[in-house]
């Protein structure tokens, strides 16, 4: 069975921060491959985070990432879309949250960012139907 599955918009990048998301979009699956590995990665990239993100510039990340790597805006990539964007706000000297939650009743997990203490980057609100339980907030410096 199939159902039709619209990408997010793209948009716009210049030279620098096109190649800035390509490489967030090349490191990201191999970093999301395992726990030890993005639970370690995730940690170095928050240490010190200059400053949170805002709503904005999260939702630019995810869209950033998404143009310059097709396959991240797809249904099934939320942890590698969502640690590709988390290392490009990082790259800009801010930082928001990642956040995993479970659907309760099922095995269907899904990863977003948050920023302003809400889902950002997202069609819809995942909260509705996710129950997070992991979520990797950067820390002030």
């Amino acid at each position: 069975m199939s159902f039709p599955v619209a990408l997010p918009p793209r948009i716009t990048l210049g030279p620098r921060r096109f190649l800035l998301a390509r490489t967030a979009g090349i490191l990201a699956p191999r970093i999301a491959a395992s726990t030890p590995r993005l639970e370690s990665a995730l940690a170095r990239i928050q240490q010190g985070a200059g400053r949170r993100s805002t709503t904005a510039e999260t939702e630019h990340a995810v869209l950033a990432v998404c143009t310059a790597n097709l396959r991240l805006g797809g249904c099934r990539a939320c942890l590698p879309r969502s640690v590709a964007a988390l290392l490009y706000c990082r790259a800009q000297g801010h930082t928001p949250a990642l956040v995993i939650g479970i659907k309760p009743g099922t095995a269907q997990v899904h990863a977003w960012l948050e920023a302003d203490g809400r889902p950002a980057g997202e069609p819809s609100d995942p909260t509705r139907v996710y129950t997070p339980i992991t979520r990797y907030s950067p820390q002030e410096k």
